[in-house]
């Protein structure tokens, strides 16, 4: 591959997915990412708020860095530059895309509402690319593109985990429209897309079913199901935990 290959992804075959799923690249990858949540969450745990925060600002700037460097370097390699070409280059247009966005501005600005958000949609974009990664680690040659992919995905994931396990994320009940209310605005977002803005176009998968189950319902009725059923859980789960920790101190007081 060479350097001209490396940032335009030009010549780097496809993978067969037999050739690539759960292979060695992989399976690094999954290691690394189960790695480093554990690594630095016993590093970070004890320390103090102010050294938690500025992980995240560190975790966060390398997001921006990674987010502005592919959008140069797509720019530059770039065959044509039309309004839509230009607008399709600097805008997130893919779930996984915005969520990225979403961590960082939710870093940066220290909002509960978006951190929580953050989590939440963060862990679903980054965890199917992890179970089945359809980008990145497809290609036969490790190109920028597919470094970018794999690595934003990877640390988008583990950030998300940092988010609990250091205690910026909160989950209360009685705020759990929160999130419910940003997917909303996220896939209303993907709906101006595919359907005013760029006809056609199957962004956050409002036209085909990713999974293709043939379900006998529109499968968008069914996913929402799923949608509200995980959100659920991240609540449900917290309560539980703040139950148990309330029981322990009054045993102990």
């Amino acid at each position: 591959m060479s350097f001209k290959d490396f940032w335009t992804n030009q010549n780097n075959p496809s993978l067969p997915e037999s050739d690539y799923l759960y292979g060695t690249r992989h399976i690094i990858t999954l290691c690394l990412a189960a790695v480093l949540c554990v690594l630095m969450t016993l590093l970070f745990f004890r320390r103090s708020q102010k050294t938690k925060r500025i992980l995240m600002y560190v975790l966060g700037g390398i997001f921006v860095f990674f987010e502005i460097t592919s959008r140069v370097v797509n720019l530059i390699i770039a065959d044509s530059y039309t309004v839509e070409s230009v607008v399709k280059i600097l805008l997130p247009m893919h779930m996984c895309s915005v969520m990225v966005w979403v961590l960082i501005i939710a870093i940066f600005t220290k909002s509960q509402f978006l951190t929580n958000f953050a989590v939440i949609g963060g862990l679903l974009a980054t965890l199917a690319f992890l179970i089945k990664p359809a980008v990145g680690l497809n290609r036969v040659y490790m190109s920028f593109t597919c470094i970018y992919s794999t690595f934003t995905h990877m640390l988008g994931f583990v950030t998300a985990i940092l988010l609990i396990t250091l205690g910026f994320a909160k989950f209360e009940f009685k705020k759990i429209w929160q999130p419910i209310l940003c997917f909303a605005i996220m896939f209303g977002y993907g709906a101006l897309l595919d359907f005013v803005i760029f006809k056609g176009a199957d962004y956050m998968y409002l036209r085909n079913d990713p999974l293709g189950l043939n379900l006998p319902i529109p499968y968008h009725i069914v996913y929402a199901g799923i949608l509200l059923a995980y959100i659920f859980m991240f609540y449900f789960i917290s309560w539980i935990v703040a139950k148990c920790k309330g029981k322990k101190k009054e045993k102990t007081a």
